[in-house]
């Protein structure tokens, strides 16, 4: 069946609009679609911004054209579909927090859905954050945080006497300043305006301001006070105007140099420092900004020094030499125990002070005051020096007039010391303190305190290796004292070969000296002595098979002994082939002959192996008797095991017959 034209056209009509019809479908929104990536089928809707970059807080307008029906609009779209709830019909928008935000429009076009997006950055409003510092001749620097100089396009510095700069990042970072005219208005205020855009485009901005006080011409300081606290540690108390930066500076090596140490208007410094040296100090008062800087006068530091003898108290110090001595100084005090001790001193060339009045056992601590005048003003200020405390204790007593003989010996390769006191003079309460030094040196070191004995043996030294020396200080009572007495050193006996002995020639007695040296020698069987004069050489005898040797030194009734001197050598002794235990008292035991070992031991062997007689006693031989009955004639091994003195071991075997 044919359909004519006009049927034709009618039905095209109605397939135009039913397909015109068919996006109504989609209106079902997708909760997982992003709608701004326009992948949905979604028809286009449109809007436009007034600003697409503000501040925080500030007010952003859409407008959209009147072909748009069913407006609304999501202000921060996250992309998960559209949910009804985050809809608002109105097209202003603002926002309280920076970043960046995608406005998306929801709309319809003949009853189609239709979106649009665009977004939006909102700026941070935080004000630029900085100090300021006043400088001499009305002088403000700008010091500003860079950390919250944000991401600002241009800054302005309001100086709050009608002049204003744009300034940029770089700029503002430099630590700008400005010099105010000279008028009475010595307080400003001081604006930074950071700007987003520019000044003729301003997009927003935020302000901060912060007031300033001019500064005034700084004054000279004056140190007023220093004073040692101990040999360590100074302390200087100075005057300086009241905004006023100070820097200490001290002199090394005759030249000022900067200690580091600063502090803003009136203070107290404190300096680790040698202070029983004289130290000197300078304070130099500057601006805030560096430009200008004032120095007070110089001051040092005052030394004393405290020495007890008996019934009196010496202070000794220098004379003050700072720059202002000649023409300011007033007085020097002496403190007793923290109270003044006579008169003030008004002599500058004075630089000591006995003080009489003392008590034994007391402790009595000194300073020195020196006070004297200040440049700084036409007043001039004083200013008080106070040394370090310098203590002593009181003595009061007697002493007998000499110590007495040293002497000192070695006693097991350890030095001895015994000193012989006077017979009279001598408290029954008295100390004797020990130094020892080594042989050739004056550096004695105080060993050991005895009280009211008059011997010591020195156990951390071995007198056997080196050569020690010795004195002894008596103390009475109240810490009155003998001066120390000379040197009494060790005898030190070496041999550089087998055939002689040295020893050293310093005197083991104090304040005698040696009048004859012997030599002792020694053996298995006996000891005996050989005076060799006072010649500190010996050489041995070959006939001499003694293998130790000591120094023995005299004067008068003294007596000294050395180290022993060992000679090493092989332990020699003879063994008979045979012997005939038969009770004749001739060759009767198998015995060594000529042994000299410190230890012994001997084993008897049969022909199969078995110990037959042993023996560690180098006087007993065998007898020929095993278990209590004689043994059989015929050959018999032996092992001689001999350790001599110089510990040296020899082992002899062999075999010996025995005859009956």
């Amino acid at each position: 069946m044919r359909i004519g034209a006009p049927i034709r056209r009618l039905l095209i009509a109605w397939l135009f609009v039913c397909l015109h019809a068919l996006p109504s479908f989609a209106q079902t929104i997708d909760p997982n679609n992003n709608y701004c990536n326009n992948s949905n089928g979604a028809l286009q809707g449109e809007f436009t911004l007034d600003n697409i970059r503000v501040c925080i807080d500030d007010q952003i307008r859409a407008t959209a054209p009147l072909t748009l029906d069913e407006i609304s609009y999501i202000p921060d779209y996250k992309g998960a579909g559209i949910p009804d709830n985050s809809l608002q019909l109105t097209g202003i928008f603002k926002y309280s927090t920076a970043g960046t935000y995608t406005i998306l429009q929801k709309s319809t076009i003949n009853g189609a859905l239709a979106v649009k997006c665009r977004t939006v950055t909102v700026l941070p409003r935080d004000p630029v954050q900085f100090t300021t510092k006043a400088c001499t001749g009305r002088q403000v620097t700008l010091q500003v945080n860079a950390a919250t100089l944000g991401q600002y396009d241009t800054y302005v510095v309001s100086w709050g006497d009608g002049t204003n700069k744009e300034l940029t990042r770089v700029e503002l970072e430099a630590n700008p300043q400005h010099a105010y005219a000279a008028t009475s208005n010595n307080v400003r205020t001081i604006t930074i305006e950071a700007v987003y855009g520019s000044l003729n485009n301003v997009t927003c901005s935020s302000r901060s301001s912060q007031q300033v006080a001019l500064a005034s011409d700084i004054s000279q300081p004056v140190i007023q006070a220093l004073t040692a606290v101990d040999n360590g540690t100074i302390t200087l108390q100075y005057q300086v105007g009241a905004a006023s930066p100070v820097q200490l500076y001290q002199k090394v090596n005759g030249s000022y140099v900067n200690t580091g140490q600063q502090f803003t208007g009136p203070a107290t410094f404190t300096v680790k420092t040698d202070a029983k040296q004289v130290q000197c100090f300078k304070i130099i008062s500057q601006d805030v900004c560096g430009s200008n800087s004032i120095p007070s006068d110089e001051v040092c530091s005052v030394v004393a020094d405290a020495q007890a003898t008996n019934k009196k108290n010496t202070v000794n110090w220098q004379a003050y030499a700072g720059p202002l001595a000649q023409s300011q100084f007033k007085n020097y005090q002496v403190i007793r125990n923290d109270a003044p001790l006579g008169a003030a001193i008004a002599s500058q060339n004075t630089t000591t002070y006995s003080d009489t009045d003392v008590t034994c056992g007391t402790q009595y601590c000194y300073r020195l005051v020196a006070t004297i005048g200040s440049s700084a003003t036409a007043t001039s200020t004083q200013t008080v020096i106070t040394s370090a405390p310098a203590c002593v204790t009181g003595i009061s007593g007697t002493v007998p007039d000499n110590l007495g003989t040293v002497v000192v010996s070695v006693e097991n390769n350890h030095p001895s010391i015994v000193t012989y006191l006077p017979t009279t003079g001598v408290p029954p309460n008295y100390t004797l303190v020990v130094s020892r030094a080594d042989a050739g040196s004056a550096a004695f070191t105080p060993i050991t305190t005895l009280a009211s004995q008059t011997s010591y043996v020195d156990g951390s030294v071995d007198a056997s290796t080196k050569s020690y020396c010795y004195q002894v200080t008596y103390q009475g009572g109240c810490g009155l004292e003998l001066p120390p007495s000379q040197p009494a050193c060790t005898i030190l006996l070496t041999s550089s070969s087998i055939k002689s002995m040295d020893w050293t020639s310093a005197s083991p007695f104090t304040p005698d000296a040696v009048t004859d040296y012997s030599v002792e020698l020694i053996d298995s069987v006996s000891t005996r002595e050989k005076s060799v004069g006072i010649t500190t050489h010996y050489d041995r005898s070959p006939s001499e098979v003694v293998y130790r040797y000591r120094i023995i030194a005299k004067s008068g009734s003294y007596i000294s002994y050395s180290n022993y001197q060992t000679f090493e050598r092989e332990d020699r002794f003879t063994l008979p082939t045979a012997f005939t235990p038969n009770g004749d008292q001739v060759n009767d035991e198998f015995l060594p002959k000529g042994l000299y070992a410190e230890r012994f031991l001997m084993h008897i062997y049969s022909r199969w192996g078995d110990v037959v007689y042993s023996t560690t006693d180098k006087t007993k031989g065998w007898d020929g008797m095993v278990n209590g009955l004689p043994a059989s004639p015929g050959q018999y091994a032996y092992r001689i095991e001999v350790i001599d003195i110089s510990n040296q071991t020899i082992v002899r075997t062999g075999a010996v017959l025995l005859i009956r």
